[in-house]
């Protein structure tokens, strides 16, 4: 053709479209070979197929969301196996590319749940929202295998042989992994509390196959509809347990007190111990009520020790809280009361075994994971007695978030110069690492977790803190939201007015939401009424 500026444009455009017999070097074309064609035609064939699947999965699951009642047509078969693969294991399929630019990032596991349940894919009685978090509530079999493996435990001289002490457990009638026992008895004119954690350590070591499910689960989760343990319940609820009457190995922090409750001194020891009796809170309040000595001891231990955290800036004020279970559909409800004598008791042992425990790693330069909060902001003192919801309300907005560290700090909010974790090793895996830190030492054994190590672990417990939290504070707000449907639907609310933009707290169940009103005061008691609700969304409207 012609050789002409305009024909050489043309011809270069051409070119530069359309690679598919020509490929570009430099400012010249030179053509491919017969298989490079071929596998060029091959590749922009399954590029074609993709995004016709692409096409028709958007088109399916838009008609499945706008028809919910609609059945699953049988050609959908593919679609919805990958979207099941997908929803299980995270796979990064196209079809979750698909569901998120059709339902929305936030919305895309939601939305295959509901297409998954009405496929037959998922049972609609298996938990909802372990299944959205993605949270396998069972265990493979090599790790059930591993856990049938562990021997019991017999003591050893390396302990100290504490069973000669009756300890008792304080814990809610429900609880299976309990993780901490308490003994006190007197020497002389001195009270000696023994503070007793479960020594995991003992069964699980560093990179064994149940510390690596560990350190995957990260928590026992705990849902008002079920339990996800981080450990196979021959380790959880039975050989680590303090269960009554069985010889245990535990961790057991020893602090000396006068007789006015002043402490005198502590060590840090490896020790053997058995449970002479099981209470629940409500068991210890009456035993405590009765006169019991050794309750009364550390009840009287515990309100010194929490008025001296106070006196250095503690946050002792505590708000009831709300346990709600879920046994064969039936909802219960109940309120705690965190300041009842037994709560306070077991509270402040633990609070003193941590602060111990961080004062030691500090003084002995051992490396543990810490937790530190930076002091409150500063509020301006209103001497006006408030309804208690709007007292918390205010101070709740002063509160900092505590944070994981290697570096000891002070903990505002506890009032103590160092804290860590270590007294949940059977429920938490950073409070196993930290044990595991202390047994290692106190075994004099190179401690087996460098800082490193620990940083790595640090930055996964707190990003899996974050995603449980969320996980647990959703399903409460679900079954939460069902019982008021079930049985508050034509009731008026007693509820107290927090602020003057219309936001109130429902009374005994603590849910904020607003109201239209704006003339109500902080602190005023209103009646609201459920206007809308839809727990599966977390959503409720109320109007006075």
């Amino acid at each position: 053709s012609e050789n002409t500026p305009e024909a050489t444009s043309a011809v270069f455009r051409a070119l530069f479209e359309d690679s598919l017999y020509f490929k570009r070097k430099g400012n010249q074309f030179v053509p491919k070979t017969e298989q490079q064609v071929e596998t060029e035609i091959l590749g922009r064939q399954r590029e074609h197929e993709h995004e016709e699947f692409r096409k028709r999965a958007a088109r399916l699951i838009a008609e499945l969301i706008r028809q919910k009642s609609a059945p699953i047509p049988e050609t959908a078969a593919n679609i919805i196996e990958r979207m099941h693969n997908w929803f299980r294991s995270r796979n990064g399929d196209e079809v979750g590319e698909v569901l998120e630019q059709v339902a929305g990032a936030a919305k895309s596991r939601e939305t295959a749940y509901d297409i998954l349940v009405r496929a037959g894919r998922i049972d609609p009685s298996a938990d909802r929202f372990l299944l959205l978090a993605g949270v396998d509530d069972r265990f493979a079999p090599a790790i059930l295998e591993a856990s049938e493996q562990l021997l019991p435990f017999v003591h050893t001289a390396l302990r100290v042989d504490y069973r000669e002490h009756p300890a008792f457990t304080i814990d809610d009638e429900d609880t299976f992994e309990v993780d901490d026992a308490l003994t006190v008895y007197r020497s002389g004119d001195e009270i000696v509390a023994g503070i007793h954690i479960a020594d995991v350590s003992a069964f699980v070591g560093k990179g064994d196959l149940l510390d690596d499910e560990a350190a995957k689960r990260s928590s026992t989760v705990y849902l008002p509809a079920t339990s996800v343990r981080m450990f196979p319940e021959r380790l959880s609820t039975n050989l680590a347990s303090l269960n009554a009457g069985e010889d245990r190995p535990a961790c057991t922090v020893e602090v000396t007190f006068d007789s006015k409750a002043n402490r005198l001194g502590y060590r840090i020891l490896l020790s053997t111990l058995r449970v002479a009796r099981r209470m629940s809170y409500e068991e210890a309040d009456a035993a405590l009520q009765a006169g019991d000595e050794s309750l009364s001891m550390l009840h009287r231990i515990a309100t010194e020790l929490q008025g001296a955290r106070a006196a250095r800036g503690a946050i002792t004020f505590r708000r009831p809280e709300l346990k709600i279970r879920v046994y064969d559909n039936e909802i219960q409800v109940r309120k705690i009361d965190p300041n009842s004598p037994s709560r306070l008791l077991v509270s402040e042992m633990m609070i003193l075994a941590n602060g111990l425990s961080a004062d030691f790693a500090s003084l002995n330069a051992l490396p543990v994971i810490f937790r530190t909060q930076e002091p409150r902001e500063a509020v301006v003192v209103d001497e006006t007695p408030l309804v208690e919801a709007v007292a918390f309300e205010r101070l709740r907005k002063t509160f900092k978030r505590s944070r994981l560290s290697l570096t000891p700090g002070a903990h505002s909010g506890l009032g103590l110069t160092a804290y860590t974790q270590a007294s949940s090793p059977i429920r938490r895996y950073a409070d196993l690492v930290t044990q595991r830190q202390f047994t290692a030492m106190l075994s004099g054994k190179p401690v087996p977790h460098g800082r490193e190590e620990l940083l790595q672990i640090l930055n996964a417990a707190e990003a899996a803190e974050v995603g449980i939290r969320q996980l647990e504070e959703r399903s409460t707000q679900y079954w939460l939201l069902q019982y008021l449907a079930r049985e508050k639907m034509s009731e008026n609310l007693p509820a107290t007015v927090l602020d003057g933009k219309g936001n109130v707290e429902l009374e005994d169940l603590y849910l904020r939401t607003r109201i239209a009103d704006r003339t109500a005061k902080p602190g005023d008691r209103v009646h609201v009424r459920i206007e809308a609700i839809d727990p599966s969304k977390g959503e409720v409207r109320f109007t006075l």
